[in-house]
């Protein structure tokens, strides 16, 4: 049994690699940002990196590389040299992992670094990371730094940014209905607050909504089925979770708020309600701020309750060194400098995301924006409650996929959200899909590192930065 080396399509929901403004990134680093594109000194070790995105992320890319150089790595004679991604999605960087072209830094989609990582085509990291010397002093990190995209519990990448999925709210229809947004996860609203805030700010007249309470993608079911004290797989990965009576108790009342018109369908664009002022509050990633129309006082606030625990669905900006990088060991330490204080504050100051390093994400490079004025809600995904991530730890792998491909993807969630399939005929389709699948791998926890193995790719198993 193998995974296969193929290339799958991107999960997009919803949270993009979208920055603040354009503006936002000018300033102290213009000096020396030409670092990035002159050629490598003499002595120096060029290590090449690249990214997909647009005009504005290519010039934060550029920033955080000037800024990682004159910080440390200008010191260490190690050059980067920036290498724009030569498409616009992730499929044209995985054809370049087919072709062995891709740079010795490579910026990937976090759903597919399980599938480089099980077909060889990336470098294990534990052993780096944990290094005394040249390694991450993960005491500075946030507590999903090493976890979130970790295969089976090994490092294949490095993340220095989240972006966090939160709900985004009209402060005017706020206040004109008298309500205060929580400003924090641990006072997330209940289910019954929530639910009746919904309702109160939900304008109708007769069949027609005027404006609309709420507005969310279908990867919020994933966090309402983990606050409803569900999992998205048991311990052993062998069956499907999502099977508690509660969990269809909490996804059906969400789900009823489309039914009942209180939110609108799939099929409607939520940007022209919610800067039209048609709309209340909205589940989006970190990129929307710079969409949103000037004329539209705006600020976050958590997911509630559903009804046990505020969860969210983050998305990782994760970085790979592909087994194809001509010097690992430089390619790394250029790697720890972009993960570094002073370019993760130029990711800070473009909102890109939330930086891992947890300084960065208290200070005024990530704070010190007009919106919104409660930042620490997105930063407070990155940690935990009471022990318990606010990030869901949702699968990956295999069964990961599939687990998204039915419940995220296609008919069964299109169905969901346009109010036409029954809560209960989702989730049983959903588990059907994933069970089905799980008994065709004759799937199981161990399978994983399995792959790992047979993809030669587990070069130091015994070397673990997650104990």
């Amino acid at each position: 049994m193998t995974s296969g080396f193929h290339i799958p399509r991107r999960r997009l929901l919803q949270g993009g690699l979208g920055l603040a403004a354009a503006g936002v990134l000018g300033g102290g680093l213009a000096a020396c940002g030409s670092s990035s594109s002159s050629e490598t000194p003499s002595g120096f070790t060029e290590v090449t990196f690249s990214s997909i995105g647009d005009t504005v992320a290519q010039k934060m890319f550029k920033d955080m590389i000037a800024a990682a150089q004159q910080e440390s790595l200008d010191e260490q004679k190690i050059k980067i040299v920036w290498k724009p991604a030569p498409g616009d999605d992730w499929a044209s960087v995985m054809l370049q992992f087919a072709s062995g072209t891709t740079s010795d830094i490579q910026r990937i989609d976090d759903d597919r670094v399980y599938d480089l990582a099980t077909s060889g085509k990336i470098i294990q990291l534990d052993k780096m990371m944990l290094d005394p010397s040249t390694g991450f002093d993960l005491s500075k990190y946030s507590p999903t730094f090493p976890t979130k995209v970790a295969v089976e519990g090994y490092q294949f990448s490095v993340t220095p940014a989240m972006s966090a999925n939160v709900l985004y709210y009209n402060k005017k229809l706020f206040a004109e209905a008298g309500l205060e947004a929580p400003t924090s996860w641990a006072d997330a609203w209940t289910w019954d607050e929530f639910d009746a805030a919904v309702k109160k700010l939900t304008k109708k007249s007769g069949s027609r909504t005027d404006v609309y309470g709420l507005q969310f993608a279908v990867n919020t079911i994933q966090a309402t089925a983990y606050g409803a004290g569900d999992v998205a797989l048991n311990e052993d990965q062998t069956e499907c979770g999502y099977a508690k009576p509660e969990t269809l108790e909490a996804i059906d009342k969400q789900v009823a708020y489309i039914r009942e018109g209180y939110a609108p369908t799939i099929d409607v664009d939520f940007l022209p309600l919610f800067n039209a002022g048609k709309l209340a509050m909205t589940w989006q990633g970190m990129d929307l701020g710079a969409k949103i129309s000037k004329s539209i006082e705006w600020d976050i606030m958590p997911w509630p309750k559903t009804p046990m625990f505020a969860m969210t669905k983050n998305y990782a900006r994760t970085w790979v060194i592909p087994k194809t990088a001509k010097d690992p060991q430089a390619a790394f330490l250029a790697l720890r400098a972009l993960s570094g204080k002073a370019a993760s504050e130029v990711m800070a100051k473009a909102q890109f995301a939330v930086p891992a390093l947890t300084e960065v994400a208290s200070s005024a490079a990530f704070t010190d924006h007009p919106f919104p004025t409660t930042p620490s809600v997105w930063a407070e995904t990155l940690g935990n409650i009471k022990d318990l991530p606010i990030d869901i730890p949702f699968p990956r792998g295999p069964i990961g996929t599939v687990l998204a491909d039915s419940f995220v993807e296609g008919v069964n969630a299109n169905g969901l959200l346009s109010g036409k399939l029954a809560t209960a005929d989702y989730i049983n389709n959903g588990r059907a899909a994933v069970n089905a699948e799980i008994k065709k791998r004759n799937w199981d926890i161990s399978q994983g590192k399995t792959l790992l193995e047979k993809g030669g790719s587990l070069t130091d198993p015994d070397s673990k930065v997650i104990k």
